[in-house]
């Protein structure tokens, strides 16, 4: 079953007004970084220490990909919440600017089917009316 011009209208708003709120997200003045910040845990390579054993050493790294090789950046200790939050601002921004793409899509697809279901047939129109 189509959808009512109303209904039509109602979705396109709705998903108007969800382009803006993606949009604000992708424009807000943040300061942010690529990369994903995580733990590392590593060997380095002592025989006697507790790595050995099997318990390694924890590391925060911010990982990101730079001339198409993974690169790893140590974190300090005392850098490690600012980094955090640079590389989760730049993960919501990104995932805004996906759903930017998608909802701009969705918009589109919704301006033509409301085009579409507001369209006449004018010659049949004029035919019927003329014929009165």
């Amino acid at each position: 079953m189509q959808a009512s011009k109303s209904q039509l209208r109602q979705r396109l708003w709705r998903t108007y007004q969800a382009l803006g709120r993606s949009l604000r997200t992708m424009s807000s003045e943040q300061t942010m970084t690529p990369g994903s910040f995580y733990v590392l845990r590593r060997r380095c390579g002592k025989p006697t220490c507790r790595c050995a054993r099997g318990q390694l050493h924890p590391v925060w790294v911010l990982s990101r990909r730079e001339a198409g090789q993974r690169k790893l950046y140590s974190v300090a200790p005392t850098k490690r919440a600012h980094v955090r939050q640079l590389a989760r601002t730049w993960r919501r921004v990104h995932r805004a600017r996906a759903q930017f793409g998608k909802q701009s899509a969705a918009l589109l697809a919704l301006a033509d089917e409301l085009a579409q279901a507001q369209t006449v047939r004018w010659p049949e129109l004029a035919a019927r009316s003329c014929s009165r």
